[in-house]
């Protein structure tokens, strides 16, 4: 059996902000996410995954169930940023996300690992890590403890 990694990406659109930046980062604003997934593990040997370390639809499934549903066109805000939780008290309709994290991209990927871990990795394979792009030129990866 050989060892192999595979990687499925989805995009996303979200908003936040960074309270207490030093910079920009502290004003409201917007990314376009792109999120791979890694996943690790032997090539199936039978079934319709044969020759497969995981059918690349099913990791899609689960990521855009676990996190693009959540977090797509939306806002992920700290809970103790009083100024987001405020607006979004006012505006319940707007999508929203409260997290108990300042969401940078580390925390957001730290975030999207802990949501799809328990799907993606079993006693074939490892969820090895997840990458967000916060920007074409910013990553923050989130990988097992080795």
């Amino acid at each position: 059996m050989s060892n192999m990694e595979i990687g499925r990406k989805i995009e996303i659109d979200m908003g936040h902000r960074i309270p207490e930046h030093k910079s920009q980062c502290r004003n409201v604003h917007g990314h376009r996410y792109v999120i791979w997934a890694k996943v690790s593990g032997a090539l199936e040997e039978k079934g319709s995954s044969r020759g497969m370390v995981q059918d690349f639809g099913d990791i899609k499934e689960v990521l855009m169930r676990e996190i693009h549903c959540s977090l797509d066109h939306g806002f992920m805000y700290a809970g103790f940023d009083e100024m987001m939780k405020d607006f979004f008290i006012k505006n319940p309709g707007m999508k929203h996300l409260e997290v108990d994290f300042v969401p940078t991209a580390e925390n957001i990927a730290r975030w999207c690992f802990e949501r799809v871990d328990g799907y993606l990795t079993n006693r074939n394979r490892t969820l090895e890590s997840i990458e967000v792009w916060e920007t074409p030129n910013s990553i923050a990866t989130y990988k097992i403890n080795q």
